[in-house]
C-alpha cells in the first residue's frame, strides 16, 4: 500500500466546514487597531507563558477548543506537518519548541477581518527564532472570539510556523552570478545534489540552492533549457495570473503582468534565460542508463549516456523533478486500433493544425476530452477550418479566467509582492483554503447563473462553482486537471461552430471513427486524446527515470546497494492528501530512504517550495538537520502520532514519521494587514 494513504479531500471538506461562532457580544466597531493589537499581545503572551512554563492545559486553553489547527514547515518539526485539536497541538507544540529552542514568538503586523456574521477574527503574523538549530522563523496566528463563562474571550484557531533561514547559512544572491562549475566533456561529475529535469521545478530549486552555497547539477533529456515548454503545442498558454508564476530572484517583465497570460513561448524563453543568467549547471539531451544508491556512504552514483559519451555522475542528494502527469500520456485502451484508417494520436504529440493534422490530409478532427488543453485544440482545429467536433465525457468544471484574476484570490498578486502574497494565500490549512477558495468562487458564479447557460443549451455538459461538485482543488491535486479556466474557448461551442457529444465513451475504433458507449458511431479522419497522463503520482515513474532494468546488474552483489526498483518502492507517494491535508511525497524527506527528494506541482509551488526542499538540503550537508525523536505523545489516554523526527543518518524503512491520523493542514507564513482571500462573503 503506497504511504502516505491518501484522504478524500472532498470529504474531509465536509467533515472541516469554516468555524461558525456567533459572537453577541462582540462590536467590531470597538475593535479599532490599538484595542485589535492588545488583544493579539494578550494572546500571545498567555501562549508564551504557557510554552515556558510547560504547562499543557494552560497552553490547551488558548486554542480554540472546536476547531484548533496547527501547520509546521521545518520550523518546529522539521517536517511538513499539521496537527488539530487543543491536546494534540500542545503536546508537540511543547516538545517540539523545547526541542528546537523556540523563543522570541512576537507579533509583526495585527489586523481585525470581519468575514460574515459567524466568522470573525484577528489575523496576526508572528516571527520567532530557534536555537537548534540557530535559525529564523515566521508565523501566523488566526484568533476567533469566543463567549466563554467570564466574558468575551480570543482563542487562536490557527496557528502556522515557517522555516525561514538557518542563521548560519543565509541566503547569498550575490552567489546566482558566479560561473557554473561543469566542465564540457569529462566522464565524472562530483556534486552536492544531482536534480533529474531541467524544467521550472529544476531551475527553481538550483538557483535556490545555489543562493546556499550548494553546488548542484540537472540533468535534461531535452536538448535545450525551456523545452519543457518549447516543445508543447504551438497555441499553448497559462491560464493565471503570470505574477502567481513568478520564479524566485528573477521576475517576469512588467509588461507580461496585469491581465496578459504567458505564451508557450515566454515560459520557454523564462527558463532559458534562468539558466543562463544565473549559470545553472545542466546536462542537456541526456539519457538515465542506472542509479545506484549506496546505503553506508549515503551516496548517489547515476550514469548518464549524452552526445559526448558516458558520464557519471555522483551525488550527496537524488531530487526527481521531472514534473506531474506529464511522463505516461493515457489513451483509453479500446479494441481494433489497427482498423482505423485515419490519424490517432495523443495531445501530446500535437503542435498545431497544420503539422500535426492537415498536413498528412486530415479534413475533420474528433477530440477526446474536455478540459483546458482539449478547448485549447477545439479553437485550434476550428479556427484552422477543420470540420471539429468534441467529445465531453462527463461534466466538466468551468471557472472563467476573471475569477482566478479577481483580487480577492489568485489576482492578489497583480496588487503585492509575490512573497506577501504567498504568505496569504498559502498560510491556510488545507480545509481552510479550500473552504475559503470555493466560497470566494461560488459567490461570484451566483453573481451569474446563467453565465454557462448557452455552452449548456449546445450540448456541452458544464458545471460551475455554484455546484457542490465544483472543487478546484481535488481537480489540481487528486485529479490532475480535468477543468477548464476559460479564456473564451467555449465561445465556439456556445455559437455552435464545432459539433459536441456528451456524456458518452469510445468503447472501439472503426475504419472512420469511433463507436460509442451509446451505441451511436462518431466519424473523423483525425482523434486527438486530451485524456490526460497517467503518472500523477511521481512514485510510478521512479523506476523508468532512474534507468530501469538498465540499473539492475550488481544490484544483489552489494545488501548496502539500491537501484531503481529498491528506491521506487521505497519512496512515497505523491500528490493527493494524506489525513492532515498536506501534499503527499512532496518537498519533503522520504519515509524509507535517505537524500531522494520529489520538486513538483504547480508554478507557485516551485517558488514556495524551492526553499522548503533547498532548506532541508542545506542542513542535511552542515549536518545541522535536528536529531528526530520517534516520541509517541500519550495525552489523557489519546494516542497522537509522532513527532516527525527520526536519528541523522538513520535508515527509515521500517519507521513511520507520521502516521496519518490527524486531519487538517494550513499552508503558512505571516500576512501583512490585508488578508484579501478572506474576505469573500
Amino acid at each position: 500500500m503506497a504511504y502516505p494513504p491518501a484522504a478524500d479531500l472532498r470529504q474531509k471538506l465536509a467533515e472541516h466546514p469554516l468555524p461558525t461562532v456567533a459572537v453577541t457580544a462582540l462590536d467590531p466597531a470597538s475593535l479599532t487597531p490599538e484595542e485589535t493589537a492588545k488583544i493579539a499581545n494578550n494572546v500571545l503572551t498567555a501562549f508564551n507563558k504557557a510554552i515556558s512554563t510547560r504547562d499543557i492545559t494552560a497552553l490547551s486553553n488558548c486554542l480554540f477548543a472546536e476547531q484548533a489547527l496547527w501547520k509546521d514547515s521545518l520550523a518546529l518539526t522539521y517536517h511538513l506537518r499539521t496537527f488539530s485539536a487543543p491536546a494534540v497541538i500542545a503536546a508537540h507544540l511543547l516538545e517540539t519548541t523545547k526541542l528546537r529552542g523556540a523563543h522570541g514568538f512576537g507579533l509583526e503586523f495585527v489586523h481585525f477581518l470581519p468575514v460574515s456574521p459567524t466568522l470573525q477574527f484577528i489575523d496576526c503574523s508572528l516571527s520567532l527564532k530557534t536555537a537548534s538549530p540557530a535559525a529564523t522563523c515566521t508565523g501566523r496566528m488566526l484568533l476567533l472570539p469566543v463567549e466563554g463563562s467570564g466574558g468575551l474571550e480570543w482563542k487562536i484557531w490557527v496557528l502556522s510556523t515557517r522555516l525561514e533561514s538557518l542563521d548560519a547559512h543565509p541566503e547569498d544572491e550575490t552567489l546566482l552570478r558566479t560561473p557554473s562549475t561543469l566542465a564540457d566533456g569529462g566522464d565524472d561529475v562530483k556534486t552536492d545534489v544531482f536534480i533529474i529535469g531541467g524544467g521550472n521545478g529544476a531551475v527553481t530549486l538550483a538557483s535556490r540552492l545555489k543562493a546556499l552555497g550548494v553546488e548542484s547539477v540537472m540533468a535534461d533529456r531535452n536538448a535545450n533549457s525551456g523545452d519543457n515548454w518549447a516543445l508543447r503545442y504551438d497555441s499553448l498558454k497559462f491560464h493565471v495570473p503570470t505574477a502567481m508564476c513568478d520564479m524566485p530572484y528573477l521576475p517576469y517583465g512588467e509588461d507580461l503582468k496585469g491581465s496578459h497570460l504567458l505564451t508557450r513561448d515566454e515560459l520557454a524563453n523564462q527558463v532559458r534565460q534562468y539558466v543562463k543568467e544565473f549559470n545553472l549547471n545542466m546536462i542537456t539531451s541526456s539519457q538515465i542508463q542506472s542509479t545506484q544508491y549506496d546505503q553506508a556512504t549515503r551516496r548517489w552514483t547515476v550514469k548518464l549516456k549524452t552526445p559526448s559519451g558516458l558520464r557519471t555522475v555522483r551525488s550527496k542528494h537524488l531530487v526527481q523533478a521531472t514534473g506531474l502527469a506529464s511522463q505516461k500520456p493515457r489513451v483509453p485502451d479500446i479494441a481494433g486500433k489497427e482498423i482505423y484508417k485515419g490519424i490517432s494520436l495523443h495531445s501530446k504529440e500535437y503542435k498545431n493544425p497544420e503539422v500535426s493534422l492537415q498536413n498528412k490530409g486530415a479534413k475533420s478532427v474528433l477530440i477526446i476530452g474536455s478540459a483546458n488543453t482539449a478547448i485549447d485544440i477545439l479553437n485550434d482545429c476550428q479556427t484552422a477550418g477543420l470540420d471539429t467536433t468534441i467529445l465531453a465525457r462527463s461534466p466538466t468544471y468551468v471557472l472563467p479566467v476573471g475569477y482566478v484574476m479577481d483580487p480577492r484570490g489568485f489576482g492578489l498578486f497583480n496588487q503585492l509582492d509575490t512573497e506577501t502574497c504567498d504568505r496569504a494565500l498559502m498560510s491556510f490549512p488545507t480545509w481552510v483554503e479550500c473552504n475559503m477558495a470555493h466560497g470566494l468562487l461560488a459567490m461570484l458564479a451566483s453573481q451569474e447563473p446563467d453565465r454557462y447557460k448557452r455552452v449548456a443549451k449546445a450540448g456541452f455538459p458544464v458545471i460551475d462553482s455554484a455546484h457542490p461538485d465544483a472543487c478546484l482543488m481535488h481537480n489540481l491535486v487528486e485529479r490532475g486537471g480535468g477543468h477548464y479556466v476559460d479564456i473564451g474557448g467555449l465561445e465556439v461551442v456556445a455559437e455552435g461552430n464545432v459539433g459536441v457529444i456528451s456524456s458518452v465513451e469510445p468503447v472501439a475504433y472503426m475504419e472512420t471513427g469511433l463507436r460509442l458507449s451509446d451505441g451511436k458511431t462518431a466519424e473523423a479522419d483525425s482523434i486527438i486524446w486530451c485524456t490526460g497522463f497517467s503518472d500523477l503520482n511521481a512514485r510510478d515513474t521512479v523506476f523508468e527515470v532512474l534507468g530501469g532494468e538498465n540499473a539492475a546488474d550488481g544490484e544483489e552483489k552489494d545488501s548496502n546497494l539500491l537501484g531503481p526498483r529498491d528506491i521506487a518502492n521505497r519512496v512515497d507517494a505523491t500528490f493527493g492528501v494524506d489525513e492532515e491535508g498536506e501534499i503527499r511525497g512532496l518537498w519533503k524527506r522520504q519515509r524509507g530512504i535517505d537524500n531522494f527528494w520529489f520538486m513538483g506541482g504547480q508554478t507557485q509551488h516551485h517558488r514556495y517550495h524551492s526553499k522548503t526542499v533547498a532548506l532541508q538540503i542545506k542542513a542535511e550537508l552542515e549536518e545541522t538537520i535536528p536529531v528526530f525523536l520517534n516520541s509517541d505523545v500519550q495525552i489523557s489516554g489519546i494516542h497522537n502520532q509522532d513527532i516527525a523526527m527520526r536519528p541523522k543518518h538513520h535508515s527509515l524503512a521500517s519507521k513511520t514519521p507520521y502516521p496519518p491520523n490527524v486531519p487538517c493542514s494550513l499552508k503558512d507564513t505571516p500576512v501583512h494587514a490585508r488578508c484579501a482571500m478572506l474576505q469573500l462573503f
